[in-house]
């Protein structure tokens, strides 16, 4: 069994729209996890991205910004530092309501991004 160290530009980056993106960093493919993945993303103020709805449930921990997760029509606001836990199949987005990136870490309970469709 290996430690492994993984940096940003090793990771698999996804841009988003907004100049917003997503980087998944530890994951199945990345350093062999069975269960889990870990990745960074930002979203840059204005930022609204489509509702998703995962077959897993994800864990957030923003470091930077304010903003809310879009659950429906409902809006649960957030600012750093605080932890969301948003379980599996709850269609959500990210909005960015503020004037600064905001910037989460990312897990899943699978060990890469897990099956997703649009809400």
């Amino acid at each position: 069994m290996d430690v492994k160290v993984v940096t940003l530009d090793q990771g698999e980056r996804i841009d988003l729209a907004n100049d917003s993106w997503s980087c998944h960093l530890l994951t199945g493919k990345s350093v062999g996890s069975r269960k889990t993945m870990l990745g960074l993303s930002t979203f840059t103020p204005g930022t609204d991205t489509p509702q998703k709805v995962h077959e897993e449930e994800e864990l957030c921990w923003v470091l930077k910004g304010s903003g809310s997760i879009t659950v429906n029509d409902t809006e649960v606001f957030f600012s750093a530092p605080s932890a969301i836990y948003i379980p599996p199949g709850a269609p959500h987005g990210v909005r960015n309501t503020g004037t600064e990136d905001v910037v989460m870490v990312y897990v899943f309970s699978y060990p890469g991004y897990p099956p997703t469709s649009d809400a």
